[in-house]
Parts: C-alpha cells; sequence; structure tokens
C-alpha cells in the first residue's frame, strides 16, 4: 500500500470520493433546497425548486470523476446547463445564479471537513493531505462550471438581447424614416414621439459591448429624462433620444462630463415626429466630424453647429483656413498658440477665463495673444467671426491639408 505521504492525488483523495457516494445524494438534495430558500431570485416555484435539484444532484457524478482525476476538463452536466438557459430566459441576475456556486462550494466543503475531523484514526498527515488536494481540486472544478454556466447565460441573453434590439430598431427605423412607427414606439416601447426630444450617440473610448454602453448612458440621463429610449448601432455605439425633465436640462449637459469612457454628441432638443428625426441628425453630425474626441467628452450641436455647417466643402474650408491663420499654423508653437486664442476669443477677450481654462496665469494668456497677433499681422477681436470660425474649423483639418 503506498504511503499517505507519496499518493498522487487522485488516491489521495479517494475519501473525499467515498464521501461523495455515501453522503452526496443527500446532501447534496438538501442543498438545492437550502440554496432556493437563500437566494429567492432563483425562483421559489415547485419548477424552480424541481430544476434547481436536477442540476446541483447532476453534478455529482462528473465531480466525482474530477476528484479521481479520470477527467481533467469537466463538461458542465446537461441538467445545470438547462437550469443556467432557464435563469437567463427568466431574466434572473447572474449574480444569483454565481452567488448558488458560491454557496454551494461552500456547503460541499464545509460538509467533507466535518466528515474529516471525525476520521480521528487517520494519522494528521493524510487528513492533511486530503484536506490540501481536495480544497484545490473542488476550487479548479467550480471554476470550471463557473465559467461554463456564465457562458452559457451569456449567450442566452445575448440572443435575447439580439431579438429584442431588432424589434425595437426596427420601430426606430420606421419613425426615422417618416413611414411609421410612431404609436409601436409608444405602446411597445413606451417612448411618446410627441414630445420634446433630445436625441444622441453615445460611443465607449475603450472596448465594451453596446449594452453596457447603454446602460452607462442611461445612468448619465436618469436624472435629466422623463423619458428614455436607446437602440445599438454597432457593438460600441448607441443611438438614443430623451424628454428633458424640465428647460434647463439641455444647458447641464452643456457643463457635464460623464464618468468613465463615454463619449456623447447631443442634437437640440425638438418636438414632436420631426424633432425627433432632427434631433437625431444634429447628433450625427457631431458624432461623425471628429470634435468629440478632440474637443470634449460631450458635445451639443449648437455649440459647433457654425463649424460643422462651415465645413461641408473640404476644399473651400481648407483654404478658408489656410487665408486666416495660414502663419500662425506654420510657426513652431501653433498648437498652444492656436488653443489660446481659440479659448480666448470664445471667452470674449476675458485672459481670467481663458487662462483658468489652460490652468495658466492671465497674463501668460496676453503674451500668447500678442505674440499670435504679430505672427498674424493683426489684431485679435472677439468680435472676428471669420477667425473665431477658422480657429474652430481647423480642428477638422489635417496638417497634410494646411500644409501640403
Amino acid at each position: 500500500m503506498a504511503d499517505p505521504e507519496t499518493r498522487s492525488a487522485p488516491e489521495a483523495l479517494e475519501p473525499f470520493v467515498r464521501w461523495l457516494d455515501l453522503h452526496g445524494a443527500v446532501r447534496f438534495a438538501g442543498l438545492a433546497d437550502q440554496l432556493c430558500s437563500e437566494i429567492p431570485a432563483l425562483g421559489t416555484d415547485t419548477e424552480s425548486v424541481t430544476a434547481m435539484r436536477a442540476s446541483v444532484l447532476s453534478h455529482l457524478g462528473v465531480m466525482r470523476q474530477s476528484l479521481l482525476g479520470v477527467d481533467g476538463h469537466p463538461a458542465l452536466p446537461r441538467e445545470a446547463r438547462d437550469f443556467a438557459r432557464r435563469m437567463a430566459t427568466r431574466n434572473t441576475p447572474l449574480s444569483a445564479v454565481l452567488r448558488s456556486y458560491e454557496l454551494g462550494h461552500a456547503a460541499v466543503w464545509n460538509a467533507f471537513t466535518d466528515y474529516l475531523r471525525g476520521q480521528e484514526e487517520w494519522p494528521i498527515s493524510r487528513r492533511a493531505t486530503v484536506l490540501e488536494d481536495g480544497s484545490v481540486r473542488l476550487f479548479a472544478y467550480m471554476q470550471a462550471m463557473t465559467g461554463q454556466t456564465i457562458e452559457v447565460y451569456n449567450a442566452i441573453r445575448d440572443e435575447i438581447e439580439k431579438s429584442a434590439h431588432f424589434g425595437r430598431s426596427e420601430i426606430v427605423r420606421e419613425v426615422l424614416a417618416g413611414s411609421g412607427g410612431t404609436a409601436e414606439l409608444e405602446q411597445l416601447l413606451g417612448y411618446r414621439v410627441d414630445d420634446l426630444h433630445i436625441g444622441y450617440v453615445a460611443r465607449s473610448s475603450e472596448p465594451a459591448r453596446s449594452a453596457e454602453v447603454a446602460e452607462a448612458v442611461r445612468r448619465e440621463m436618469q436624472p435629466l429624462a422623463r423619458q428614455h429610449l436607446a437602440v445599438s448601432q454597432d457593438p460600441e455605439t448607441v443611438h438614443g433620444w430623451f424628454t428633458p425633465i424640465d428647460d434647463t436640462a439641455f444647458a447641464v449637459l452643456g457643463g457635464r462630463e460623464p464618468s468613465g469612457p463615454l463619449r456623447i454628441a447631443f442634437g437640440s432638443p425638438r418636438r414632436g415626429h420631426t424633432g425627433f428625426i432632427v434631433t437625431h441628425q444634429e447628433a450625427l453630425l457631431v458624432a461623425g466630424s471628429g470634435l468629440l474626441s478632440r474637443r470634449s467628452c460631450v458635445l451639443r450641436f449648437p455649440d459647433v453647429a457654425v463649424t460643422l455647417l462651415a465645413s461641408r466643402d473640404s476644399a473651400l474650408m481648407t483654404r478658408f483656413v489656410d487665408d486666416h491663420l495660414g502663419p500662425l499654423i506654420r510657426h513652431d508653437d501653433a498648437e498652444r498658440l492656436i488653443d489660446t486664442l481659440r479659448l480666448y476669443l470664445d471667452s470674449l477677450g476675458s485672459p481670467r477665463h481663458c487662462g483658468r481654462v489652460l490652468g495658466v496665469h492671465p497674463n501668460t494668456v496676453i503674451q500668447r495673444v500678442q505674440r499670435a497677433e504679430v505672427i498674424l499681422g493683426r489684431p485679435v477681436s472677439p468680435s472676428d467671426l471669420s477667425l473665431r470660425v477658422a480657429l474652430h474649423l481647423i480642428e477638422m483639418t489635417t496638417a497634410e491639408q494646411l500644409l501640403g
């Protein structure tokens, strides 16, 4: 007989397996009832309890094989897969499903360690080996099972989400095309078209699923929105609309910086079916301009409307910018001077306000403006609309366009 100190892991775990054979069925059945009682979100009706019991008991044989080392890559049992699908279909929180594995792991391990304490005739070294190897094997098994459960659950939720998104997108597409859908929008999605709307396009600057982007935007808009609608456009982009709670909401958006990596372009507040369409078009223009990532995490259409409208013809825009800013563009300190000049004119010539935004002393702002005037060969004034437009249009032109 092999010395307990030199037993292989499967041999060392034979006591664990024998315990499962003797007590597993009763323990696992009781565990299923305990989980349904302690985690009501899993369902307390007869059908749910029966499904939970089948799921828990199905692990008995697979766990036994895993502990013996027969199956190094255990697969989630069919009944457990069915239960994960059931939970996903019922929109039971994934956290509740994972909590059941956490409690199940603890219950099985506590019951087995109680059994080990009763084996007083075993040498301490043997009990220590069984305890150590059993802990490692059981943890690995539970990790494998929870990982596969998450995959099954998310696959079902993705299918449900895609189906719901398709229906929602079709309705919104009809409304935007002006071919109907307004009644369905209200009846099925709970969004009234005969109201005031602010359209938006939201993206994440980091990899994210559209559902995560939509949820992040929903949290941002919640304090400002009376009603809210969002549809996924692609894996990282969400198109949405909301009705502001009052007339101040749109102004609040202008000074709002969203939490996390969100980038949001807003259209102007517009009313009714036509407004629903127009505010969406405005948000699309802002989102597609490139200004959003360069200037701010949040941009509203009125803030950049002149720039957007003036940039419709690329060749004319480039010539216009060069006519008004050519010498400054080609200067070695162009970037800093142009940024300062833009903020200075936007703040109606206030060195104090401009300096606060840039984080420099007002005197520094004045010195930079004076340098820009020398380079341009003329004085600058907040009333010079052409210069102000050129300073904003430069954000939408490339160095190759301007210098080439």
